[in-house]
C-alpha cells in the first residue's frame, strides 16, 4: 500500500506544469536583438522554468517548454510588461528553463 500512495504522490506532482493567467497570451515573445528594445521601457528580469529531477522524465519537452513559456509571460504580466526578450535557454538535463527581459513598448 505505502508503495503505491509514493507512486500516487509522485504522478500527482507531475501534472504541476505552469498554465497561462488571463491576459498573458498578449505578451509578446521574441529571440533577437536588445537593440530592438531601445523604444521599450525596462521592466526587468523574468525567469520562466518547468521540470525537477523527479519528474522530468515523465513530461514531455514540449509541455515543459510551454510551461515554462507561460511562467515568463504570467511574471511579465505582474510587471505590467507586454514583450519579453528571450536570452539563450540554459541547459539543463531535468528541466527548461528561460532567462528573459520585460519590456513594456506599447502605452
Amino acid at each position: 500500500m505505502n508503495k503505491w500512495a509514493t507512486l500516487f504522490g509522485a504522478m500527482l506532482l507531475t501534472g504541476c506544469v505552469a498554465t497561462p493567467d488571463p491576459g498573458s497570451e498578449k505578451i509578446t515573445v521574441l529571440w533577437g536583438d536588445a537593440l530592438e528594445m531601445l523604444h521599450c521601457e525596462d521592466k526587468g528580469v523574468v525567469v520562466g522554468s518547468q521540470g525537477h529531477w523527479y519528474d522530468y522524465w515523465l513530461i514531455e519537452d514540449g509541455v515543459l517548454t510551454q510551461g515554462a513559456v507561460n511562467e515568463l509571460r504570467n511574471k511579465a504580466m505582474l510587471l505590467e510588461a507586454d514583450t519579453v526578450l528571450l536570452y539563450a535557454p540554459k541547459p539543463f538535463s531535468t528541466s527548461v528553463t528561460f532567462l528573459a527581459k520585460a519590456y513594456r513598448c506599447h502605452p
